[in-house]
């Protein structure tokens, strides 16, 4: 039952990602806003999710495992970067690896201070 739980879950999350990447103004941009947009947004839930949630409980593993894991995504981030780097696009390589790991800790942060506050 566990299993089914984690894959209803990112199977969820990785439909939801590919909703928001298909967004017409993520096409638009130089840079992977929307994989940006998607890895802020799911530090940020992560954050209010994480002490809300007993570890051991199938909702912690839908949410934390399965929804959040499948709607982010590292490897695209990763993938993203090096396609900057091999095209040369330094600059942009630069703002998209700072803006990603930056703003989803400070995401993260934020959503743990709502988390810790309502639990």
């Amino acid at each position: 039952m566990t299993l089914f739980i984690l894959a209803a879950g990112a199977a969820l999350g990785a439909v939801l990602r590919a909703v928001i990447l298909d967004f017409k103004i993520f096409k638009q941009l130089n840079i992977p806003y929307g994989t940006v947009t998607i890895n802020i947004t799911g530090s940020f839930l992560m954050g209010i999710c994480a002490p809300l949630l007993q570890t051991s409980s199938m909702l912690y593993t839908l949410m934390i495992f399965g929804f959040l894991g499948g709607f982010t995504t590292y490897s695209a981030f990763s993938l993203d970067q090096l396609s900057l780097l091999r095209e040369k696009r330094y600059n942009e390589l630069f703002k998209y690896s700072f803006i990603t790991i930056f703003f989803s800790l400070v995401a993260l942060a934020l959503g743990l201070l709502i988390g810790v506050s309502v639990a």
